[in-house]
């Protein structure tokens, strides 16, 4: 069992976490059982992969002595980092050219991160504020936490005296540190302050669980300021509270969207017995604490709870994308895959709103707009049209689905589509207008 086949394995994990998996065969349980043995071998070793996808617990990162746990500071001494003397180099010129391009972009994004901080700091200064916050909002299985965890990342990177990349350095020595930021998460805070159980404190009291919410929300805006970065992931709809909304737009408020349907489907997936591999409770996206009241947990195929649930994430998604400062999509492809992605897209989206971005650098709307729109054809199946449709969009001023949706037959002619290719999308535009 070689070292490159463990990181292609890995890599397939990373890019398939959350989608259901069936039960394996007896014959594999054997070959599930020595890849784990094999898995727990070389993360002993000084080349190793920590998967960006998969949610590591607080503990799992080392800390800083004299950091407080309570703070959730975390120094993270290594995301990925790969010996590239042992058997899991690149091997080919073109792993090592494919090899050398992710090297290159992960590290633009970290220093990309690096850059907005120190612009934002100063902005923040200038007016006179402590550093800014940020505040996720969203629905549960968005992937909120991920790509926060990926942005503070990137925005307390410090690059290495010497100019080596954060992907070719030696992490297991210190040589070169970590990242320092705060990270909580209002739903695990609530969780592990409350007497009995969340879900059961909603359905006694909702009133006091609320309360219990917005001091948390308090609790973290009220902490020292802090030379390192900050974020907070807010309970679903803990944003539709007036008190916890004055308290959010002190800082950067990020709406992480997703559709309705994905995100049923997501917290509602629970991985079957027998499969061969465990999955912990934390890794696993749990449905809003007012979905479990309702009884709506681990079964994907209620139409009825589905349609409820749909409708009342929809509502609050509307209110989110109205309150916050930026709107990013999460369950698109390049997000979905490595939550990095997503942070790459929010630094740019960051750059333009605070005029930052570079004369003939992609904005903020147009990245959304190609976010929206890639997830909107392939609704259709007609994904190869993306982009013909955003020279038509931007040729046209198109600034929105909505915008393509009432000029469909213009839209339609410009791209080329087929007739049946027209009647889908049709009824998927259909949709639009309703919902709009």
């Amino acid at each position: 069992f070689s070292k490159s086949r463990l990181v292609r394995f890995l890599t397939m994990v990373e890019a398939t976490r959350g989608m259901p998996r069936s039960n394996m065969a007896p014959r594999w349980r054997l070959a599930g059982a020595s890849l784990l043995v094999a898995t727990s071998y070389f993360a002993s070793q000084r080349g190793y992969v920590f998967t960006r996808g998969l949610r590591l617990p607080s503990t799992a990162a080392p800390r800083q002595p004299g950091l407080s746990q309570e703070a959730q500071i975390r120094n993270v001494v290594a995301m990925r980092a790969i010996d590239y003397s042992s058997g899991m180099a690149p091997q080919t010129e073109e792993e090592k050219s494919e090899s050398r391009k992710y090297a290159k972009r992960f590290e633009d994004i970290l220093t990309g991160g690096k850059d907005l901080w120190a612009k934002l700091v100063r902005k923040w200064e200038a007016e006179g504020k402590a550093s800014p916050r940020f505040y996720f909002v969203g629905q549960n299985g968005n992937m909120g936490e991920e790509v926060l965890e990926s942005l503070l990342s990137a925005l307390s990177y410090v690059q290495a005296a010497d100019g080596t990349w954060f992907w070719d350095r030696d992490h297991e020595h210190g040589k070169y540190g970590g990242f320092e930021w705060t990270l909580w998460n209002s739903d695990r805070k609530l969780s592990s302050s409350s007497k009995i159980a969340p879900t059961d404190l909603y359905m006694e009291n909702e009133e006091e669980y609320r309360e219990k919410e917005t001091e948390i929300i308090k609790q973290f805006a009220a902490l020292p300021d802090a030379s390192h970065p900050m974020g907070m992931v807010i309970g679903e709809s803990a944003i539709l509270r007036k008190e916890n909304q004055d308290i959010i737009k002190t800082g950067i408020v990020v709406f992480c969207d997703t559709d309705a349907e994905y995100v049923w489907a997501k917290t509602q997936y629970r991985p079957k017995s027998g499969g061969g591999l465990y999955t912990t409770p934390d890794m696993m996206d749990r449905p809003p604490v007012w979905a479990l009241a309702n009884g709506w947990d681990g079964d994907p195929d209620d139409t009825e709870a589905k349609m409820e649930y749909m409708k009342i994430v929809t509502q609050t998604a509307k209110s989110c994308e109205e309150f916050a400062d930026v709107r990013l999509r999460t369950d698109v492809s390049g997000v979905v895959e490595n939550s990095h992605w997503g942070a790459e897209r929010l630094i740019k989206s960051l750059n333009d709103l605070y005029g930052f971005t570079a004369v003939g650098e992609v904005g903020a709307d147009e990245e959304n707009l190609r976010a929206d729109l890639e997830k909107f054809l392939e609704s259709a199946r007609l994904s190869k049209y993306l982009e013909p449709a955003m020279k038509w969009a931007e040729e046209q001023g198109a600034a929105s689905i909505e915008d393509i949706a009432e000029n469909l037959e213009d839209f339609s002619e410009a791209i080329g589509l087929k007739p049946l290719e027209k009647k889908r999308l049709e009824k998927i535009a259909a949709t639009v207008v309703v919902a709009s």
